[in-house]
C-alpha cells in the first residue's frame, strides 16, 4: 500500500473510533537554528499501529523503547535531564570533557528585564560506566549560544552577534577570561544566526552563516587595530585563530556544517540535507567574467525530490512538504572507526519535524559526491516520540556518533507559524529537558582511554595519533600541534609524509607543517609522487603560494595533469590559477578542460584559472580536440569558455574568437560552432553588444566562412526533414544570425510549424529583433494559442519598445486581459524605463478592475471582520468549491492548489473568489475548443503532447483531442473560475470559507485544542 493512502486510511479510522490525541509536535523544527518552512512529522504505520503513540514527555529510558535504529546499532544515554537541557551542540576536549550547549531561551529570548539563558555547560563522566552524571556550568546568561570549539584550554564559542572565547583559569570549571574576537553576525532571528564553529583540515576556523548574513569585523585587542568590514550576506565566515586574518567564504550554511578527510565543507539548510561547496570564493573572485549558477551540489536529494520515512505522526503546515525534508539541521560525516566500514564517510542529517536521523552514502563524482539512502524508504534512526528532536551531532573520542535531542514539544520559530499558532501555549514545554546520546555498533567495546590520551600527549604521541583510524583524535592532535607551535615536531611530521602507512595520516601532518610554517617545497615534492591521489591533491592546495616563485614546483604540479582522476584534475584546474599564465599552463589547463569536459565543476575551476587567458585556452582546447574525443560535455566547455571572452569586450579576443569558430569543420564540429556562438552571442548581448558589430572586423576569408555558418544554421531551421533536437539546436543561433538572413525562416516557423516546441524557440529568437513585421505576427491568433505560446508571445511582445506599445493597443481594445500578464510581467510595466510607457500601463491596470467587482469587493471587506467558524466554511466549500478545488481529501483539483494557504492573507483569498480574473496564471486559463463534428469542450488545457490536446474539466474529467480534429480552438483570457460567486454566498458565510481554507489543518483534533476552536 502506498504511503498516502496508508495516511489516508490512518486519518479515516482516526476519525471514526475518536482516538486522535492531542498532537504537540506540528511545527517540529530545530527550534534555536532553523528557519521552518513546513512542519511535524508524518504517518508511517499501519493504522492498528497509531493507537499506540505514545503519551510523550518520556524519561530517556521509555523514549528509547520508542526509537528505532538500524539493526546493527543501538542508542546509549549519555547525559539527560536535570544534567543537561536543550543541548544543541557538544564537543569533546583532548581531556575526556563533554562540553554542551544548552540553548533555554529559544525560542522567544528573554522577556525585558530578564537575563539570557543559554549556557555551556561542562559534563565528565567520574566513573567511566559512559553516563555524564556531572554537570557544571562554565558560562551562563549568554544569548542565543549555537556552538563551541575547542581552542587552547578553552572554548571559541558562537552566540547572539558574535564569537568569543571563554577560558577558565581559576580551576574552578567557570569561564574568568571572556573575549569577544568578532561581531557584526545579525540577529534578527534567534534560531537564524552564526553557528558551528569549526576547525578545518587548513587551521582555520569555519562558520555557517545561519542564513541572515552581516557584516563581520574583528575586535580582538590584536587584530582590531587593522581590522576591516567584511560582509557575509550570502556567503559563510572563516579566520585562522592565531594570526586572526578573516574572510567571508562560499556557503551558505543554515545550522550545519561538517568536513569531510580531505577539507570538503559541507553544510545544510532546512531543504536541503546536504549541501558540499565546491567552488570557494578566493578562486572565483580571480575571474570576474565568470557566471557560475552555484557554489554548491547537493549531495543529497533536496526539496521537492527528498523523502524522509518517519515512524511517528506527521502534520505539516504545507501539505506539499509531507514525506520530505522541511528542517534538515547537524549534517555530520561519520569518520570514526567504531562503525562497520561500509558507514564510514557516510553522511548523516537531523530532520527534527519527522524525529528522525536520516544516513546517505556517499560516492565521489567528479570534483564533489553523489549519493543513496542508506536504506530503502527506511531512516537510520527513527522514533514514535513526538518529542523527540535531533538537533545535532558530532564524531566522538571513542568512534561514536553522538546526537543531540532537544526534547522539546514543539521546535519552531513563532515567526515561521501561521498567525493562528503564534501565541499557542506549549512553546517552551519541554524546556527543562534535553538529551545526549551515543550511537554505537551492537556488542561494540569502547575504548575508554580514548577520551584522556591526548590530554598530556607528547610530541610523539601527537604525531602518531595522526594515524589514528578516528578523525576526532587525528583532528584534535592537530589541534594541538597548531595551538603549540613547537618547532621540536617538525622532523617526525616530515617522516610521517614520507614513511607513513596511512594517507590520513599523511594529509594531516603536511596541514600541520603549514601551520608551524615549517612546510617546505622540497616536503611537498615528496608529497606530490605520494601513491595516494588524495595526498598529491592536498599538496597542490599546500603548492599555491610557491607556484609563482618555483618553476620546478609548477613543474612537477604541471606533470600530474595526464594521470589525475577526476578529483585531482578539478583541484589542478582550479590552484592553476595561483601560477603566472604561460603557455605551459594554458595548455595543461585546456588538457584539464578536455580530460574533464563532462563535469561542471572542472569546467568552472579551468575558467576561473584562466582569467586573462581564456582565448588562448579555447585555442589549445581545439587543437587537443581529435575524433577520440567523445567526451559528452565538450559542446558545453566550447559554450562556457566562449561566454567567459565576450563581457570582457576586448575586441581583439572577441574576433580571435570569432574566426576560431569560423575556422571549425561545419561538418563534422557543427554542434561546436553553434555552442560557441551560444556562449559569445548572450554574453554580449548581456552586455548590450552583437556578434554583428565585430564581425565586421574580421578578415575577408573568416566572413565568409562564418556567413557560410550561419546560412547552414539558417537552411537547417528552414527543413523541414530536420529532427526536433538538432532543429532546436539551429534556432537557438538564429537570434545571433541578423533578421535579414533569418527572419523569413522564423517567422515561417512561428505561423506554420506544428511544434508548439519549435513555435516557442522561434518566437525566443526573434525576440531580440526589432523588425516591424514581428508584432503583427505574434499578435496573429493570439487568443487560439495555448498558455506555453502565450507566455513566449507576451515575453517577446515586451522585449521591443514598439512590440510593447502594440501590447498595450490590445489591451485597449479588449483583445486580451491585462491580467494575463501575471506578476512580473505588470512589474515590468509599471517600472518601464519609458515615460509614456509607464503612464499609459498604468491606466490600464486602474481600469482593469471592473467597477462591479469593486462594488462588491467593497461590500464583503466587512467579511474580514466576522467572527468565523471553519466547521461552517467547510459546508460551504463542499458546496460551492469541490467541482475544481481540493483541500485534503475534499474535492477535485482542477484549478490552482489552495491547500497550502501559509503565505495567503485573508485579503488575498477574498479578492481572489470575489473577482477570480484579476491575476491569472496562463495554465489556468479557460479554452473552448469545438471539433469538426460540432462538439463544443470547455477547460483547462493540461497537456499539449503536439498531436493532441487534453482538458481538464470540472470535477476532474479529462477530454483528450486530436489536432487534426479541432476546427476551433480559442481562450478568452478568463478564469475557469465563475464571477459572481456572492449571489450564494454572503458575508458571514464568506467569513467562514476564508477561515476554513486558512484553518483546514488545523481541525479533527490534529493540534491543540485552543487552535482548533472557532475563532
Amino acid at each position: 500500500m502506498k504511503r498516502a493512502k496508508i495516511f489516508t486510511l490512518a486519518q479515516r479510522l482516526l476519525r471514526r473510533d475518536q482516538i486522535i490525541s492531542r498532537v504537540k509536535s506540528y511545527g517540529m523544527q530545530v527550534g534555536c537554528l532553523i528557519l521552518a518552512i513546513s512542519v511535524g512529522s508524518q504517518f508511517m504505520s499501519a493504522a492498528d499501529q497509531v493507537s499506540q503513540v505514545p503519551k510523550s514527555p518520556l524519561s530517556p529510558e521509555e523514549s528509547l523503547k520508542q526509537t528505532v535504529v538500524h539493526p546493527d546499532f543501538e542508542m546509549q544515554v549519555v547525559a539527560a535531564e536535570p544534567q543537561v537541557i536543550n543541548p544543541v551542540a557538544v564537543a569533546f576536549d583532548e581531556s575526556g570533557s563533554l562540553w554542551v550547549v544548552e540553548m533555554t531561551d529559544y525560542p522567544h529570548g528573554p522577556q525585558p528585564g530578564e537575563d539570557p539563558k543559554s549556557r555551556i555547560k561542562l559534563l565528565r563522566d567520574k566513573n567511566d560506566d559512559g553516563y555524564y552524571e556531572t554537570a557544571k556550568v562554565f558560562a551562563d546568561k549568554l544569548l542565543f549560544a549555537t556552538g563551541i570549539q575547542p581552542w587552547k584550554g578553552g572554548l571559541i564559542v558562537t552566540l547572539a552577534g558574535k564569537v568569543q572565547f571563554m577560558k577558565d583559569t581559576t580551576g574552578d570549571d567557570k569561564a574568568d577570561i571572556v573575549e569577544t574576537w568578532f561581531t557584526g553576525f545579525k540577529e534578527e532571528n534567534s534560531q537564524l544566526r552564526a553557528n558551528h564553529p569549526t576547525l578545518g583540515l587548513d587551521n582555520h576556523i569555519y562558520i555557517a552563516n545561519g542564513l541572515r548574513g552581516g557584516s563581520v569585523i574583528a575586535t580582538h585587542p590584536q587584530w582590531k587595530k587593522e581590522a576591516k568590514q567584511v560582509p557575509i550576506n550570502g556567503l559563510d565566515f572563516r579566520f585562522q585563530p592565531l594570526s586572526g586574518h578573516y574572510e567571508s567564504i562560499s556557503g551558505i550554511g543554515q545550522f550545519g556544517l561538517t568536513f569531510d578527510d580531505y577539507g570538503n565543507r559541507f553544510v545544510c539548510s532546512n531543504r536541503n540535507p546536504n549541501k558540499h561547496i565546491v567552488l570557494e570564493n578566493r578562486y572565483l573572485k580571480r575571474n570576474p567574467y565568470l557566471a557560475v549558477k552555484s557554489v554548491f551540489h547537493d549531495v543529497s536529494p533536496s526539496a521537492e525530490t527528498s523523502r524522509v520515512y518517519a515512524i511517528s505522526r506527521t502534520w505539516t503546515t504545507s501539505t506539499l512538504h509531507a514525506g520530505q525534508f522541511t528542517a534538515a539541521c547537524g549534517v555530520t560525516i561519520y569518520r570514526g572507526g567504531l562503525f562497520p566500514k561500509g558507514f564510514y564517510g557516510n553522511s548523516f542529517t537531523c530532520e527534527p519535524t519527522a524525529n528522525l536521523v536520516h544516513r546517505d552514502v556517499m560516492t565521489p563524482q567528479g570534483a564533489t559526491y553523489d549519493s543513496k539512502y542508506g536504506r530503502d524508504q527506511v531512516e537510520f534512526l527513527a522514533s514514535r516520540d513526538e518529542w523527540f528532536r535531533p538537533v545535532n551531532m558530532a564524531n566522538g573520542p571513542d568512534g561514536a556518533l553522538y546526537l543531540c535531542d532537544m526534547y522539546r514539544a514543539v521546535i519552531e520559530h513563532p515567526q515561521f507559524m501561521p498567525v493562528e499558532l503564534k501565541k499557542r501555549s506549549d512553546l517552551n514545554d519541554g524546556i527543562d529537558r534535553g538529551r545526549i546520546y551515543r550511537i554505537v555498533p551492537k556488542g561494540a567495546k569502547i575504548n575508554k582511554g580514548a577520551y584522556t590520551a591526548l590530554k598530556d600527549a607528547t610530541l610523539e604521541q601527537l604525531a602518531a595519533a595522526l594515524s589514528s583510524r578516528d578523525a576526532w583524535q587525528r583532528e584534535t592532535a592537530s589541534r594541538l600541534i597548531f595551538e603549540r607551535q613547537d618547532p621540536a615536531i617538525q622532523p617526525l611530521l616530515e617522516k610521517l609524509i614520507s614513511e607513513g602507512k596511512s594517507e590520513h595520516a599523511r594529509i594531516h601532518a603536511l596541514w600541520a607543517l603549514e601551520g608551524l610554517g615549517r612546510l617546505n617545497a622540497s616536503v611537498l615534492k615528496t608529497a606530490l609522487k605520494d601513491s595516494s591521489q588524495r595526498v598529491k591533491e592536498q599538496a597542490i592546495r599546500l603548492s599555491e603560494p610557491r607556484l609563482s616563485q618555483d618553476p620546478k614546483l609548477k613543474e612537477k604540479v604541471l606533470s600530474l595533469v595526464d594521470s589525475a582522476d577526476a578529483r585531482l584534475r578539478f583541484q589542478l584546474a582550479i590552484s592553476l590559477g595561483e601560477a603566472k599564465e604561460n603557455r605551459a599552463i594554458v595548455d595543461q589547463l585546456a588538457k584539464l578542460m578536455l580530460k574533464g569536459a563532462n563535469d561542471s565543476w572542472t569546467r568552472a575551476a579551468v575558467l576561473s584559472s584562466a582569467s586573462d587567458s581564456a582565448v588562448t585556452v579555447l585555442e589549445s582546447f581545439l587543437s587537443q580536440l581529435n575524433a577520440a574525443s567523445k567526451n559528452s560535455g565538450i559542446n558545453d566547455a566550447v559554450r562556457e569558455m566562449t561566454a567567459a571572452i565576450g563581457p570582457r569586450l576586448k575586441a581583439e579576443e572577441i574576433q580571435e574568437t570569432l574566426s576560431l569558430i569560423a575556422g571549425l569543420d561545419s561538418g563534422q564540429q557543427l554542434e561546436l560552432q553553434i555552442a560557441g556562438i551560444e556562449g559569445l552571442g548572450t554574453s554580449l548581448r548581456r552586455r548590450g553588444k552583437s556578434i554583428a558589430q565585430y564581425q565586421k572586423q574580421l578578415s575577408a576569408d573568416d566572413q565568409k566562412k562564418l556567413r557560410d555558418f550561419f546560412q547552414k544554421i539558417v537552411d537547417i531551421a528552414a527543413d523541414s526533414k530536420t529532427p526536433l533536437t538538432q532543429k532546436l539546436n539551429a534556432i537557438a543561433v538564429l537570434q545571433f544570425v541578423g533578421f535579414d538572413m533569418n527572419g523569413k525562416t522564423l517567422l515561417s516557423l512561428i505561423q506554420d510549424h506544428p511544434s508548439q516546441a519549435v513555435k516557442i524557440a522561434a518566437i525566443g529568437a526573434i525576440s531580440p529583433y526589432a523588425d516591424d513585421q514581428i508584432g503583427a505576427v505574434l499578435m496573429d491568433g493570439y487568443a487560439k494559442q495555448t498558455p506555453g505560446m502565450r507566455r513566449a508571445i507576451l515575453d517577446a511582445m515586451l522585449a521591443n519598445q514598439g512590440r510593447t506599445n502594440l501590447l498595450l493597443d490590445a489591451i485597449e481594445k479588449g483583445e486580451i486581459k491585462i491580467s494575463e500578464l501575471g506578476p512580473s510581467r505588470s512589474t515590468r510595466l509599471k517600472r518601464h524605463r519609458d515615460p509614456k510607457i509607464k503612464k499609459r500601463a498604468a491606466a490600464l491596470f486602474a481600469a482593469a478592475i471592473p467597477a462591479d467587482r469593486q462594488k462588491v469587493l467593497a461590500a464583503y471587506q466587512a467579511s474580514l471582520k466576522l467572527k468565523a467558524n471553519p466547521l461552517h466554511g467547510k459546508q460551504v466549500f463542499v458546496k460551492n468549491c469541490v467541482t475544481c478545488h481540493k483541500i485534503g481529501e475534499i474535492g477535485v483539483n482542477v484549478a490552482p492548489d489552495i491547500g497550502d494557504s501559509r503565505s495567503k492573507t485573508p485579503e488575498y483569498l477574498l479578492t481572489n473568489i470575489l473577482d477570480p480574473n484579476r491575476a491569472i496564471d496562463a495554465n489556468f486559463f479557460s479554452y473552448t475548443i469545438i471539433t469538426i463534428d460540432g462538439v463544443v469542450h470547455t477547460g483547462i488545457i493540461s497537456s499539449d503532447s503536439g498531436a493532441s490536446i487534453t482538458l481538464k474539466q470540472p470535477e476532474g474529467k479529462m477530454v483528450t483531442v486530436l489536432k487534426e480534429e479541432i476546427e476551433e480552438m480559442k481562450s478568452s483570457g478568463l478564469s475557469l473560475m465563475p464571477v459572481g460567486l456572492e449571489k450564494t454566498i454572503n458575508p458571514q458565510q464568506m467569513a467562514d470559507l476564508i477561515s476554513f481554507i486558512k484553518n483546514w489543518r488545523y481541525l479533527d483534533g490534529q493540534v491543540p485544542k485552543e487552535i482548533a476552536k472557532p475563532q
